[in-house]
């Protein structure tokens, strides 16, 4: 490994835990979770309230999953949309090939062989930063719709049940500290584990999605270092 790769990977493998969470992808919807325990005195308006609730935070858990599959087409929104063009194939049918490499050594069993890499003369790509800026663009408005839209209207049903507690349950204090105590810990945290993957619905800049390209080819293709360097400036046919 040359120590501009090396430098590269340790630079991208910083930023990744920077700039993504988890993905939504990998979150599993839990109505039970917008349920408040029986042994909370919380009046029906409220308990009606958590059903409305519940509504919205799916609405805008699926809307993340459908941004976080757009997201992960990202690889192959590379090159222009040209269906019947030759290098719009070649670059699809590279890309799916490198992304689905996978390598069989195992940890706990170090004496499997490694995968056989892609032989580079397989694969063809076909970049350029004018698709990609078009594919930025379009993915930026859907999170911004999705930001102002379902997002938004979660958060700010959220905001209101919160508050209808405090007005219809402040006068009993110790139903509503149990309330609170409810509210802010572990529904609190139950939510959490869904909007942190707000952070993984971010795009990577050109720079940053050409170096992960270029790090996947020096990995998963033999003799890959020509290819690696050339792709940058290949052109659409």
């Amino acid at each position: 490994m040359s120590s501009i790769t090396l430098k590269l990977r340790q630079k991208r493998s910083m930023l990744r835990l920077l700039n993504e969470g988890r993905s939504i992808l990998e979150y599993k919807f839990e109505p039970n979770a917008f349920i408040i325990p029986q042994w909370i005195l919380a009046p029906p308006e409220v308990r009606n309230a958590m059903t409305t609730l519940q509504y919205k935070a799916m609405v805008a858990i699926y809307g993340m999953k459908s941004l976080m599959v757009t997201r992960d087409s990202r690889y192959f929104e590379l090159c222009p949309k040209k269906p019947c063009s030759i290098a719009y194939q070649l670059h699809q049918s590279s890309m799916r090939r490198l992304l689905e490499w996978k390598e069989d050594w195992d940890f706990d069993n170090p004496t499997l062989a490694a995968a056989a890499k892609i032989p580079r003369d397989s694969l063809q790509f076909c970049v350029d930063p004018i698709a990609y800026g078009r594919f930025t663009y379009e993915y930026t408005d859907k999170i911004d719709v999705f930001m102002s839209g379902a997002f938004q209207s979660w958060r700010q049903l959220r905001d209101e049940v919160g508050h209808l507690a405090y007005r219809l349950m402040s006068h009993r204090p110790y139903d509503y500290k149990e309330w609170r105590g409810w509210w802010e810990g572990k529904f609190a945290h139950e939510m959490w584990k869904w909007e942190v993957c707000l952070e993984g619905l971010i795009l990577p800049t050109w720079e940053e999605i050409i170096d992960d390209v270029y790090l996947m080819i020096s990995d998963r293709v033999e003799n890959a270092q020509d290819l690696a360097n050339s792709f940058y400036i290949s052109s659409p046919m």
